[in-house]
């Protein structure tokens, strides 16, 4: 017995011992560049009649001892024979033994030399649909059994302790409703290392490049603004570290990044955040984002990821934003009127909307010395559509003390003018309404002052270019503003208009000259008082044409009507005004504007009587 089994194990000691030594064999074999390259001819055939195009490899060697992969000088033609894709250099080292427990681990791998064309026509299949086409797993209907008895396969975990991309590049030209558009990538480097059972992710050189083949925007309107997202040019670099992932749910601090876009002006000089994410929502925190003379700090931010198939749509909401500015910032993506706009302003708000809407609520702005303050609410609807877009905000307070107005307007470039009279109205303040529907700025409130209240709305019209509005007060010092003492409270109510066309306003400068604006203003005063004099019920009309204002003043009254015309040429200079009084008796106009008919109808009437008085007499 004992013989037989020892002639058993002999046996079996025998065919193992074949076994291993053509394994290591076949390994050596493997590891001999003339079967490589033999096993490359191989494997670039089969591949090219799969994906019936060209293929190109220029080299591949596997070293199963040190289980590393090298690959050089790869090729890939699109059925158009146009390069779609190119790769210089690719190794990997894999752990080839965890993939019988359904688990990639890649200790190392290193790519290089990158460049991908891709194209979507707007009609026919992209230029890769055939390599998906071609890889595409090609799924048989399972047989009708039970359902205990199908079992599904589970998917390979991947677990990469370090990546390594160097020069990684591609251009992706594709329709969309809007047209042809052109997207370019590059890649300086990518660098992903594990350490202390994290991995840390450094992205340098991230240079992303966006083109709608038409003219930018701003080109007819320079006021617009460069941002415009059919044209941008973003530069980026940043570093992160992962402190987990899986296929469900991540958890990673963005320590550092910078981007900036050469086009639109936007420069990021600093955003780091932690966040935690599952598929269905992201939880960020401690969030600071400085973008020039910007800085925005807030606690939280809850966003909610979108999902067509669960039928989830993208949202979020953001703890309390605290932040300090400078609108020069903004200036030059949006608002080229703001470059010089350097007072410094502190701010606080809660952010939060939707993929159509956005709302900001206990809005808080001010200036470091609180002689601007304004609180605010509002938002903006309908985003996806500018011609719906809606802007809207509501001013529960603003307070404007001593000469910060005046800053704010020397602020912005161009003529000043009335400064004289808006020192005159002291400390302002606020409360009403801002409205922004598309092409039109509209604003409604009540106006405080230290000569009066003013309840106002007017309307800047994008399409006419003109400003119109109404004001009414009761009470306002007209004398005290215009530095003329003579003039007492002022109660009215008036419309204006004045024209802001560019083009048009500048043809009328050539000829009237001036540096008053051009319009009109139409205006019932209540009451009003001159010297000792006070008058009620005035008609006022006034035109403003660029070098000089006329206007009228009139009352009309039973027997009598008064007109005063007036005129001047500097408004700073009310004193030079010049004055020219009417009037008007009714009485002769009443007594002019009989009719003949009139004259025959009382003669008849005069005869009549007179006959009457005759036959009376008679008898």
């Amino acid at each position: 017995m004992n013989r037989k089994l020892s002639l058993s194990l002999k046996i079996v000691g025998g065919i193992v011992g074949v076994v291993v030594l053509l394994l290591v064999s076949a390994t050596m074999l493997l590891n001999t560049q003339m079967v490589q390259d033999k096993l490359l001819a191989i494997a670039t055939e089969r591949l090219q009649e799969k994906l019936q195009t060209q293929v190109k490899i220029d080299h591949v060697s596997v070293n199963v001892f040190i289980q590393e992969v090298n690959l050089k000088g790869l090729e890939v033609e699109d059925q158009q024979q146009r390069k779609m894709l190119e790769l210089e250099r690719l190794s990997v080292k894999v752990d080839l033994w965890q993939l019988l427990a359904r688990t990639i681990v890649i200790s190392k791998a290193d790519m290089e030399g990158v460049n991908a064309i891709l194209v979507k026509p707007q009609e026919g299949p992209a230029n890769y649909q055939f390599v998906i086409d071609a890889f595409k797993s090609k799924k048989a209907k399972p047989a009708q059994t039970d359902s205990a008895a199908v079992k599904k396969k589970e998917p390979f975990d991947l677990n990469i302790h370090h990546l390594k991309l160097a020069r990684i590049g591609g251009q992706f030209d594709y329709y969309s409703k809007k047209g042809p558009q052109t997207a370019k990538f590059n890649l300086g480097s990518l660098l992903i290392d594990e350490k202390d059972a994290k991995h840390q992710l450094t992205i340098n050189g991230l240079h992303f490049v966006r083109d709608n083949h038409k003219p930018r925007k701003n080109k007819i309107r320079p006021k617009r603004g460069w941002f415009d997202v059919g044209h941008l040019d973003v530069i980026a670099d940043m570093k992160m570290t992962i402190d987990y992932m899986d296929n469900d749910s991540v958890h990673a601090k963005m320590t550092e990044c910078v981007a900036r876009d050469t086009l639109t002006g936007f420069n990021v000089k600093d955003l780091h955040f932690s966040v935690g994410a599952t598929k269905q929502h992201a939880h960020l925190r401690d969030i600071v984002l400085q973008h020039e003379s910007t800085v925005l700090t807030f606690d939280t931010a809850y966003v909610v990821l979108p999902s067509k198939k669960q039928g989830r749509k993208f949202s979020f909401q953001t703890s309390v934003i605290h932040g300090k500015t400078q609108l020069k910032d903004i200036s030059r993506p949006f608002a080229p009127v703001l470059k010089n706009f350097t007072m410094p302003l502190e701010l606080s708000v809660v952010f939060s909307g939707n993929d159509s809407a956005l709302v900001f609520r206990d809005i808080e702005v001010h200036t470091p010395d609180k002689r601007l303050t304004i609180d605010a609410v509002g938002g903006i609807d309908h985003l996806k559509k500018k011609e719906d877009l809606d802007i809207h905000f509501h001013v529960s307070k603003m307070k404007a003390k001593g000469k910060v107005k005046q800053e704010i307007i020397q602020q912005f470039a161009g003529k000043k003018m009335m400064m004289n009279q808006l020192d005159a109205l002291g400390d302002i303040t606020f409360t009403g309404d801002v409205h922004i529907p598309y092409r039109r700025e509209e604003f409604r409130g009540l106006l405080g002052t230290a000569v009066g209240q003013m309840n106002f709305n007017f309307m800047i019209n994008e399409e006419t270019k003109y400003i119109t509005g109404h004001v009414d007060t009761k009470r306002i010092q007209v004398g005290k503003v215009l530095k003329m003492p003579e003039i007492g409270d002022v109660g009215l109510k008036a419309d204006f208009k004045v024209d802001i066309h560019k083009e048009r306003t500048a043809r009328l400068r050539r000829q009237y000259g001036g540096k008053m604006p051009f319009g009109d203003v139409k205006s019932t005063i209540y009451e009003a008082s001159y010297k000792k004099i006070k008058v009620k019920n005035l008609l006022v009309d006034i035109k403003s044409m660029g070098g000089y204002v006329e206007g009228s003043i009139s009352q009309q009254n039973k027997g009598l009507d008064w007109v005063c015309d007036f005129s001047f040429t500097d408004i700073d200079k009310m004193s030079n005004i010049k004055i020219k009084p009417k009037m008007k008796v009714k009485v002769f106009d009443n007594w002019f504007k009989k009719k003949p008919k009139d004259d025959a109808k009382d003669k008849k009437s005069k005869d009549k009587k007179s006959k009457d008085k005759k036959s009376k007499e008679k008898k």
